[in-house]
């Protein structure tokens, strides 16, 4: 009875130290106490199970023209000068033309500076160009107010300076789109195709004063030679003068300089009815014109001469009155040509 009871008493007093030892064993947050195997979650608050609401990346941007919230215009697009040809050797407003294209503006700038230019006429277009291209590049109202006042002061070009005139038509179609589109950027971009493709479009025959030769069909001289014609088309810088594909050197009335409209004199024929001419540029250029040896020129009908002006005799022997074709009526009088005869006079000029 005894021993049972001291089993008692020393399973009590070690009953505290194996609980002790098993709760050291469970994994931290463990309930000893829980009698189930799989506890409950631990409830959440209310914030922690609501999804979060969605951030907005510009909301604490700031507002306004500068800051990423404001709505941003897409960029207006503007055509700018497109390819030229412009050739290595070409004169200088070749050059100035491909620093304007290649957005080179303060090298532009350079060249047509007040105090380096010398009485060339066409140099306000070149400075309007170059503010117009340095606005497009910096944003800046300033610069925009400069180009403005350029391009309002850039006198009218004519067509004949291919280069100028496409120079001056862009400066002043992106200042139109700047002030349709104030304060927005300016985007330029180089169109397809060339601004002045050189070519010879056709031959002009022109009188000694260089003046064009009215009712001319085609251009056309008399087999002698010595005809002065005029080379159409564009071209900038002469090179080589080609008849029939071969080098030439004809002799030159006017004209041969940059940019300058040529004219030549044609050599005789030689056995040719036909002259091809064709000319070489600092690039290539297209087109070949042709000058017809004719020694009446069919533009106009050829001119009365000799018996053409005297009264003709009409078929079948006498004219009315009884004179003998072509002679005169007794008294030495010249009898009057009949209604017959008019029309066979004036037969000759009514054809063409």
């Amino acid at each position: 009875m005894k021993s049972r009871s001291l089993s008692h008493l020393i399973g009590l007093a070690l009953a505290p130290v194996l609980m002790l030892g098993l709760s050291a064993c469970l994994p931290p947050g463990s309930d000893f106490n829980s009698p189930s195997p799989n506890p409950a979650p631990e409830p959440t608050s209310a914030a922690a199970t609501t999804p979060p609401p969605a951030v907005e990346p510009t909301a604490a941007q700031p507002a306004g023209p500068a800051g990423p919230a404001a709505p941003q215009a897409e960029a207006p697009v503007v055509r700018w000068v497109p390819v030229g040809p412009v050739g290595p050797n070409d004169p200088t407003a070749g050059q100035r033309y491909l620093l304007l294209q290649q957005f080179q503006c303060d090298a532009l700038a350079e060249s047509v500076r007040p105090d380096s230019v010398q009485g060339t006429a066409d140099v306000t277009v070149w400075q309007a160009a170059a503010a117009v291209c340095r606005a497009v590049q910096s944003g800046s109202e300033q610069d925009w107010l400069q180009a403005s006042v350029a391009v309002a002061a850039t006198p009218r070009i004519p067509q004949t300076q291919c280069l100028e005139s496409t120079v001056a038509a862009t400066s002043a179609a992106v200042i139109a789109q700047h002030r349709a589109s104030p304060g927005l950027p300016i985007k330029a971009t180089s169109p397809p195709g060339e601004a002045c493709p050189r070519h010879l479009s056709g031959l002009t025959v022109v009188n000694e004063d260089l003046t064009a030769v009215p009712g001319q069909l085609r251009a056309s001289g008399p087999r002698s030679g010595g005809t002065i014609v005029r080379l159409d088309g564009y071209y900038v810088r002469v090179g080589d003068i080609l008849f029939d594909g071969e080098p030439a050197f004809p002799e030159i009335v006017s004209g041969g300089g940059d940019y300058q409209t040529m004219y030549l004199r044609i050599p005789p024929a030689n056995g040719r009815d036909t002259l091809r001419i064709s000319i070489t540029d600092t690039v290539d250029i297209s087109g070949t014109v042709t000058f017809y040896y004719e020694d009446t020129a069919p533009s106009s009908p050829p001119p009365a001469t000799g018996p053409s002006q005297t009264p003709s005799p009409q078929p079948g022997g006498t004219q009315p009155g009884g004179t003998q074709p072509g002679g005169t009526q007794p008294g030495g009088t010249q009898p009057a040509p009949s209604p017959s005869t008019a029309p066979s006079e004036a037969s000759p000029t009514a054809l063409p």
